[in-house]
């Protein structure tokens, strides 16, 4: 068996109480950033709009935080006449446009976050009718600070980035990486916000799986952003990088650990989707977990990766089975694949601190997820899961 690590950092607990005696495992989303309040309005107070812009720019600001590697800006107050010509652009450090809003895109809409733009600014020009009726506020930006590592690295960490992957696996993981995403994601917690960020894949055209702690709700879910195509290239480049928002929460179940959510724009007819797989897996099987862990470019833990127990305690009962597969915070909500590329489970637990678990992380079973979305979600169509799959447990 590989070597434990020594360094350890322990976090406190949530979900309830395992039915076990050893301590329980450690389930927190990574931290990877703040929120911090601001105040830009437009259309700007009379005394700060004096001297104004030229050309087509109606009005233009922008936001700096020195050192930041990515930032999110909140709109609110959001008010306009449906009948209005606007254009608001978002653009990051390098001028490339980051997202566009206009009247259609922001109909019904009050408040929302931005996509994200990677750089230390972001820039927010206004173009339309001068002396129009848009109005809206800037309230807050996010921005990276990272907090504490959750260590669940089993003995050396040989996660590699996925451009660099050349194993035994390398035509299923061309095949299947696409439908893996980030998830980046604006908390509240302790009366303070927070960027976390987790994993997630898409099982459908519009349906990701990932896990109730890291998205539970709607309101959540409405302050995430999925994110696709963050995968460097061999010179460190994100060529496909694509956004999309989180619409609604799905189904949602505690004792598993899942949440499936509905995304905007059907990211799986560009991005496809992944199978489950119909049978559990089995002591010493070989898998392979692609992830985003710290919420870093996307990653694959292949080598050492196997069952270390197909049967383990998990939230409320045997839930889960034990793994021997790197991972960091970030990569909860994670597909463990097996050698075929179906996904053989969810993961959501980093080793424990002492006890049987202390060299292994954990994931819900794929029997017990196929019975979840028969019961709770069906069939999403034909480029996806198919309820007629589950497994009866």
């Amino acid at each position: 068996m590989r070597l434990l690590a020594a360094a350890i950092i322990v976090f406190a607990t949530l979900g309830p109480a395992l039915a076990q005696e050893e301590p329980p495992p450690l389930s927190v989303p990574h931290t990877e950033g703040v929120v911090e309040q601001i105040a830009a309005s437009f259309p700007p107070p009379p005394d700060e709009s004096g001297g104004g812009t030229t050309g087509p720019v109606v009005w233009a600001q922008s936001f700096l935080r020195a050192g930041a590697t990515l930032m999110q800006l909140h709109f609110s107050d959001i008010s306009f006449d449906t009948n209005e010509f606007f254009q608001i652009e978002i653009v990051n450090r390098n001028g490339e446009v980051v997202q566009t809003l206009t009247n259609e895109t922001l109909a019904g809409v009050d408040a929302l976050w931005t996509n994200i733009g990677w750089g230390q600014s972001l820039g927010v020009s206004v173009y339309g009718n001068r002396g129009g009726t848009l109005a809206f506020t800037i309230d807050a930006v996010s921005f990276d600070k990272r907090g504490p590592v959750l260590e669940s690295i089993i003995g050396e960490d040989e996660r590699e980035h996925i451009y660099r992957y050349e194993g035994q696996f390398l035509p299923v993981v061309d095949r299947v990486q696409g439908a893996v995403a980030k998830l980046s994601i604006i908390k509240t917690a302790g009366g303070r916000q927070i960027r976390e960020v987790c994993t997630g894949f898409l099982i459908g055209d519009d349906t990701l799986v990932t896990n109730e702690h890291c998205v539970a709700d709607d309101e959540t879910c409405r302050a995430t952003k999925v994110i696709f195509g963050f995968t460097y290239n061999t010179i460190g480049q994100t060529p496909g990088l694509e956004q999309y928002d989180c619409q609604s929460v799905m189904a949602v179940d505690v004792p598993l650990d899942i949440s499936v959510l509905k995304i905007a724009q059907k990211p799986g007819m560009r991005w496809g989707t992944l199978a489950l797989a119909a049978e559990d897996v089995l002591v010493d099987q070989q898998l392979f977990v692609l992830q985003h862990p710290l919420g870093e470019a996307k990653q694959i833990s292949e080598a050492g990766c196997a069952v270390f127990e197909a049967v383990s305690p998990g939230r409320s009962g045997q839930t889960d089975f034990a793994h021997l597969c790197d991972t960091l915070g970030g990569s909860s909500g994670s597909p463990v694949f097996n050698a075929a590329g179906e996904v053989a489970g969810l993961h959501h637990w980093g080793r424990m601190v002492v006890g049987r678990y202390s060299g292994s992380n954990r994931a819900v079973r794929a029997g017990l997820i196929n019975a979840f979305l028969a019961e709770h979600v069906g069939s999403v169509g034909d480029h996806g899961y198919d309820g007629q799959q589950a497994v009866d447990q």
